[in-house]
């Protein structure tokens, strides 16, 4: 699959003129498009143990119905109208095979890709009029939506007028636009859109990216520094004076408290570098759940055995890998954790997610062990494997 732009656009002109300026419609972006799942196989996903689903039903003017998943075959068979919609979100981690349909997108950065989420909607199914904190790629997969859409973006956290998802009151679109199967909208964040199946039933794929806010990460930052020695250090006051006003908090006391938080927060780069390739690579709640018990450690003249017999190493299409190059040295971020590795090796994980033998460095450095060790945790595996 490769997105057809329109005539005269293409990936880095996309991203000079439109990526968060404004949205853009994509008329026949595939143009050859196949919807791989039907409706009664989104239900079924949406059962799965593992599943994030939700099912949000418009019951009456402002009012809303909204229940999280997984789903049940008992819920279905309560479902009745037709103003609702069935929304399964991290598809391609349900769904391995589903995460080549999110490679025409990897002109940006994978650690920038969230998920791919399918929704089935009948005629008149919506969500309602929202805004999203992130950028989306809307490709309708089949039948027919329309989305309303504004054209200038909304500014900070908008009013709901349904207690359970946030719907807004004051849409108001300057611009419809109705889509077909393979047709994509691209729409930045804050831009309020609201889309509608029209005339049949259809399945729409939301391509979401990931924005973290400050809110998100400075907790979870806060968390890893507290991990550290420097966590650790405390308030000291020697050669205090006495007081006559033991209710102040004195200039020198604040300069003194200030001083030991700053030193707390204010990080070297490779100290937050390490945290940033950690974070990013962290799996979902659905995600982290691996096999009770490890794979037997693989020890690594074997993995070079196989290496050179032409067997391939491919990383677990589930998992989350990214790396970093700080000056020539090269880290590689999976799942989590952080690894010493070559260049090459790092490169072949991260950017085409498979191992072969010339991507490895079979001297001195970490290569080979580490690969044990992603083969143990069940990031890797043989493609000639079970």
């Amino acid at each position: 699959m490769k997105i057809q732009w329109p005539e005269g656009l293409s990936e880095s002109l996309f991203l000079e003129q439109y990526w968060q300026q404004k949205p853009l419609l994509i008329r026949n972006a595939f143009s050859d498009f196949t919807n791989p799942i039907d409706p009664d196989e989104l239900a079924g996903l949406s059962c799965e143990e593992d599943a994030n689903s939700r099912y949000i039903e418009h019951t009456g003017n402002n009012e809303w119905r909204l229940c999280a998943g997984p789903m049940s075959d008992e819920f279905f068979n309560d479902v009745t109208g037709h103003e609702w919609s069935l929304l399964v979100s991290d598809v391609e981690k349900l769904l391995p095979e589903f995460r080549q349909y999110l490679a025409p997108f990897r002109f940006l950065p994978d650690w920038r890709i969230d998920d791919l989420m399918i929704s089935y909607a009948p005629v008149g199914g919506s969500v309602g009029a929202h805004v999203d904190q992130y950028d989306v790629f809307l490709l309708q997969a089949d039948g027919l939506r329309e989305w309303q859409i504004e054209t200038t973006p909304r500014e900070g956290v908008q009013a709901s007028v349904s207690n359970t998802i946030a719907i807004l009151g004051d849409f108001e679109a300057d611009d419809t636009w109705q889509l077909r199967t393979g047709d994509m909208l691209y729409l930045p964040p804050q831009y309020a859109h609201h889309g509608i199946a029209i005339e049949e039933p259809c399945m729409t794929w939301s391509i979401g990216f990931r924005a973290p806010s400050v809110d998100e990460i400075l907790p979870e930052l806060v968390n890893y520094l507290l991990e550290t020695e420097s966590a650790e250090q405390r308030f000291t006051d020697p050669k205090r004076a006495h007081t006559h006003t033991p209710g102040l908090i004195s200039n020198d006391d604040l300069t003194s408290l200030r001083t030991l938080l700053r030193g707390a927060l204010e990080k070297d780069d490779d100290t937050l570098n390490q945290w940033i390739g950690r974070y990013i690579t962290e799996p979902k709640e659905l995600q982290e759940t691996l096999d009770e018990a490890l794979e037997a450690t693989t020890p690594a003249g074997i993995i070079l055995e196989e290496l050179k017999a032409g067997n391939a190493l491919s990383y677990n299409s589930q998992k989350r890998v990214a790396y970093t190059n700080a000056d020539g040295r090269f880290t590689l971020f999976a799942d989590g954790k952080a690894y010493e590795c070559s260049e090459s090796l790092a490169q072949a994980l991260a950017n085409h997610r498979v191992v072969e033998l010339d991507d490895v460095q079979q001297g001195s450095n970490n290569d080979l062990p580490l690969l044990a060790l992603l083969l143990q945790q069940q990031l890797l595996s043989f493609d000639n494997h079970d």
